[in-house]
């Protein structure tokens, strides 16, 4: 582990976080699905990282019901977020902690984050290295929107700024826009278990 990992770390076990450290991705992901008892049924947000790792495949062969959005067909999305909502465990990532520890998520749709605080009462969270600042809540939030946002407008084909030059302009972005809420996690809300796996390997965006 870094030293800024390592203080990090530190941190939000002293917030109410669960933490643990895998090297690998093959590590972080096992990890997660250890965390995920038989018959669990099983959220996902929006997550590049829960994609690299393969976890939603790896959850439906084991038999777990698996709620993601990413795998419904349009019409069946609303039903499939709220029934994300209301699994037994909530599985995603984080856009970005902060050095004291604190988790900083930025949401189109506000399912991901709204679930993070307020559904599953177990949620589960695999969070690269790259993620983690140097600094405060400015600094994640400048992170998300330089590294992350630019990547997923391209990717969902959104027409936004960043999509189209690398660079946010909020002035400029219109319906299609990704920043619609940050929500920053002090703590776990009162009634969830929320685990962080801090890893080493270069997932996500």
């Amino acid at each position: 582990m870094t030293e800024l990992m390592t203080t990090i770390a530190e941190a939000l076990t002293k917030r109410g976080f669960h933490v643990y450290h895998a090297a690998t991705a093959d590590e972080a992901g096992s990890l997660a699905l250890s965390m995920i008892h038989d018959g669990e049924s099983v959220g996902i947000g929006g997550s590049i990282t829960v994609k690299e790792l393969g976890l939603a495949e790896q959850l439906q062969q084991s038999g777990h019901p698996v709620f993601w959005h990413w795998l419904a067909q349009p019409s069946e999305r609303p039903q499939v977020l709220e029934a994300a909502r209301q699994a037994d465990v909530y599985l995603a990532s984080a856009n970005a902690i902060t050095k004291d520890g604190r988790l900083v998520n930025i949401d189109g749709t506000a399912n991901r984050v709204s679930s993070m605080a307020f559904g599953p009462k177990k949620v589960i969270l695999v969070v690269s290295e790259k993620k983690l600042v140097d600094g405060g809540v400015a600094a994640a939030v400048a992170r998300i929107k330089r590294e992350a946002c630019p990547k997923n407008a391209v990717r969902l084909k959104l027409d936004t700024p960043c999509g189209h030059t690398g660079k946010c302009n909020p002035a400029e972005c219109g319906n299609d826009s990704m920043c619609a809420v940050t929500m920053v996690m002090d703590h776990p809300t009162h009634g969830r278990d929320v685990t962080i796996i801090l890893t080493d390997a270069p997932l996500g965006y």
